[in-house]
């Protein structure tokens, strides 16, 4: 509750929630894409880069959001929001970084010349 209402009343608070939503939505989409080739033996290798770097980043916004929203309380251990935000890190850099997916996105997908 804040202003006697409850905060997800507010669009302030709304607006990025729904944007973590999309962004973590369209993310499962393109993992399930690439799961989709796999299971049928197709070339799937951009699919599941292009589908790790926007689940990871997906995830990382939504955290951040969780964080903002939440305040000095995000960092209150019994609303787990802390750890998630610490748990969040993992994905974007392992195993592979999120600029070598780019890489490979750039050179596989845009044709682009080797730029390492």
């Amino acid at each position: 509750m804040v202003f006697g209402r409850p905060i997800g009343q507010n669009q302030g608070i709304q607006h990025p929630l729904a944007k973590a939503w999309m962004q973590v939505e369209a993310a499962s989409l393109m993992v399930f894409k690439a799961a989709t080739l796999f299971d049928k033996g197709l070339d799937c290798g951009v699919e599941a880069n292009s589908a790790k770097y926007l689940a990871a980043e997906a995830g990382y916004e939504a955290c951040q959001t969780a964080m903002m929203s939440m305040g000095g309380m995000g960092y209150a251990q019994e609303y787990h929001v802390e750890r998630y935000f610490r748990e969040v890190m993992i994905p974007r850099i392992a195993p592979v970084s999120p600029h070598q997916i780019m890489n490979f996105i750039a050179e596989r997908v845009l044709e682009l010349p080797k730029s390492y």
